[in-house]
Parts: structure tokens; sequence; C-alpha cells
């Protein structure tokens, strides 16, 4: 009431009501969504910038150095349990023998003495001499002119070296 007056109460719009009702809820969906979303692109650039620092390269080759060593000890390991196989070692006699030339009586096949026991009766074409100096499966043939040998020590050897080469130690 005013100055004696009754005034009547405004009128309640009904649709403008749930047209505001219906604004209020589809902002605040809107909220929590952007919200969410935001949320998940975060945890998108953490878990990247996660795995980007895992990629970066490890400082001065460690990782190729670790690789190669154990590489090169796994090998090791093996051939040191591989039994000697007869056969590949009257190959590598044969194969280091095919170099003799004509100096036959300068030149002699080194072997480790439990080799030159699994050779008996094998035709080599060259003089045997026990060394206990070698591995068991090398062979190293001394001539007046140089010598030359095959075995695991020399295949262990190049595999070092081709470690090496790719660690960038050559």
């Amino acid at each position: 009431m005013r100055n004696g007056v009754f005034e009547p109460e405004p009128e309640i719009d009904l649709l403008e009501e749930a047209r505001m009702e219906a604004f209020t809820q589809g902002f605040d969906e809107g909220c929590r969504v952007t919200a969410e979303a935001h949320g998940e692109e975060a945890d998108a650039r953490a878990r990247l910038t996660e795995a980007l620092e895992m990629l970066a390269p490890a400082p001065s080759g460690m990782l190729s150095t670790m690789l190669s060593a154990t590489v090169v000890r796994l090998v090791e390991q093996i051939v040191g349990e591989v039994e000697i196989d007869i056969e590949r070692l009257v190959q590598r006699c044969d194969t280091v023998a095919a170099f003799i030339e004509d100096n036959e009586g300068k030149n002699a096949l080194h072997l480790h003495p439990e080799d030159i026991n699994l050779l008996e009766g094998e035709a080599i074409g060259v003089k045997l001499v026990g060394d206990k100096g070698m591995h068991r499966g090398c062979v190293r043939l001394e001539t007046s002119e140089g010598w030359v040998e095959d075995g695991p020590d020399v295949r262990l050897s190049r595999l070092r070296a081709l470690m090496d080469d790719m660690e960038g130690k050559a």
C-alpha cells in the first residue's frame, strides 16, 4: 500500500521464470563441462611433458655403454658355456692352414692342448702345437711372415670393436 492506495502485486510471468531457470541450468552445465575439459587437458599436458622428459637422451652415451657391456658379457658367458664343436674347430684349422705357402717347416698351428686331443686322426696338413695360453676353440697359425688367428676370442674382439664403434668410442 502506498499513499493509501493498494498496489497490485506484480504479476509473475511463469514463462520468463522457466526461461531463467533453464538458462541458469545451461550456464552451470557449461561451466562444469568447461572445467572438466580443462582438467583433462591439464592432465594430458602433464602426461605429455612426462613422456618427453623420458625421451631425453641419456647423458654421454650411458645407455649405449650399458647395453654394449651387457651384450658382450652375455656373449662371453654363452661362449664360455658352449662345448667345443669339433667340426667347427676342424673348419677353422683348415681355413687357417690354407694360408700356408712354401714355408712348411716354419709353420705351426697353435691350439689349446685339449683341442689337439680332439683333432687326433684329422688331416690338418700342418704341425699342431699345444699352447696353454690359447682359449678352447681358438686357433693361431704362425708362419715366418706373421700369424693368423680365428676363434671365439677373435670374434668377441670384433664384437667389442663394433659395439665401441656404435657408441662412438672408436
